[in-house]
């Protein structure tokens, strides 16, 4: 079989009519190791072409060297979704005793570059110190252990600009043209947190946007009307597309302890955003499960026809995973929707059976894809010459090397294309 990636995204808006979804068996990493057995926290998520899916998280836990605890990111790899194995250290060491980040590496970004992962993130000298800053640092090695490239911050707050009188945090960030573009969280004196934009060619030398922060907080009273925070953006056909936490006022002032994700889109290069209508999608879970505290610090990659995202429990619970499918926008005149696609059972655990409603014109192709976009499998469809059949049926069995994971199954012909979500479970 030949080996092809199909990009079928065109999308530039947000359904409101499909569901955002928890995983149902969250969590998916939780603590465990000396290194790591207080909180995992801070995801960023990204798929890599032929190469699966990386997760890169802050890790807190007991450093046996130094005797103390420190804050550094951990790494988790799968080639489907849901099935991670977790890196058995930290992937990257704190700065020496008395440097910029020597206490804490937090708040990981990663984006593939190419040949290499790009790691934007926050560093301290102290726990709780107040003088976060940001670094860059890169694996050539899928993840598996990376290298600063500057052992000073290449980013540090800038007190004569209010929003950013406190710290910046919480980069995220993606190639557009020639130029590396990140937006950061910015702290002003008031504990407001917006979202800025900075842009670079080398990734040590960033320039501000001036007419920064690029989204402000909420109106009183809504889910973030302190703070927009842990921003993840992710480029989306034309556009930009922002998964975020917003931070409300909780029991007590600047508790922070009310916490839902909302969606932002941008049109013009992350100068912009529109937030979505049907914010917040996400909220905390129902009292006494294990997300009650959450959803905080989400992450999210594009994957088929939709999302899939991080996020920490807000506690030390550990990361779960959640979904979201995208409805496409054309500008042309709207054609009838005459392919429909069926699956059953969904989830399922051996086989899956298809029913392919074509209102009784031929489906060309019937293919299944993995969440990065690469073909895994071609289901037979009528050949030539014969009368279409409505619908049509068939069934698909993974091969034995697949792993448990979200698929996606993709029905065209000429004219028009259909997928399905469908979830796999070993």
């Amino acid at each position: 079989m030949k080996k092809r990636v199909f990009i079928f995204i065109t999308v530039i808006a947000v359904s409101t009519a499909s569901a955002w979804e928890k995983y149902a068996g969250n969590p998916v990493l939780e603590p465990g190791p000396d290194w790591a057995y207080l909180a995992l926290s801070d995801p960023s998520v990204i798929c890599i072409p032929g190469g699966g899916c990386v997760v890169v998280y802050t890790a807190a836990g007991y450093d046996t060297l130094h005797g103390e605890t420190l804050t550094r990111p951990g790494a988790a790899w799968s080639s489907g979704a849901f099935d991670w194995t977790m890196s058995t250290g930290p992937v990257m060491t704190n700065g020496f005793p008395g440097t910029w980040d020597s206490a804490a590496v937090e708040t990981p970004a990663i984006f593939f570059d190419g040949d290499s992962i790009i790691m934007l993130y926050a560093g301290d000298r102290e726990h709780g110190g107040g003088e976060l800053a940001i670094g860059i640092a890169s694996s050539h090695d899928g993840g598996m252990s990376f290298t600063r490239l500057s052992d000073c911050p290449i980013f540090e707050r800038d007190t004569t600009r209010p929003e950013e009188y406190r710290w910046v945090e919480s980069p995220t960030f993606i190639r557009i043209g020639d130029s590396l573009v990140m937006w950061y969280n910015a702290v002003s004196l008031d504990w407001h947190v917006t979202v800025c934009r900075a842009s670079s060619f080398d990734g040590i030398h960033w320039d501000r946007y001036p007419g920064n922060p690029v989204m402000d907080i909420g109106p009183p009273g809504e889910f973030d009307e302190i703070g927009v925070y842990s921003p993840s953006v992710r480029q989306l056909g034309d556009s930009l597309f922002m998964i975020y936490q917003g931070l409300a006022l909780g029991e007590s002032t600047y508790a922070w302890d009310s916490t839902s994700l909302g969606y932002a889109i941008s049109t013009d290069g992350g100068i912009s955003w529109t937030r979505g209508e049907d914010n917040p999608v996400l909220g905390p879970g129902p009292p006494g499960s294990w997300d009650e505290t959450g959803p905080k610090t989400p992450s999210c990659t594009i994957a088929g026809d939709g999302i899939i995202g991080f996020y920490w429990d807000g506690s030390d619970g550990g990361l779960g995973m959640f979904s979201h499918s995208f409805t496409a926008v054309n500008e042309s005149p709207a054609m009838p929707d005459n392919i429909a696609i069926r699956a059953y059972p969904n989830p399922f655990n051996g086989s899956c059976r298809l029913m392919i409603d074509d209102c009784g014109l031929r489906v060309d192709e019937i293919s299944i894809f993995d969440i990065a976009g690469h073909l895994v499998a071609e289901l037979p469809v009528t050949s030539a010459g014969q009368p279409p059949v409505d619908p049509y049926e068939t069934t698909w069995q993974p091969g034995k090397s697949l792993r448990s994971g979200i698929y996606f199954i993709r029905a065209a012909n000429d004219e028009q294309t259909a997928t399905k979500r469908i979830f796999y479970l070993k």
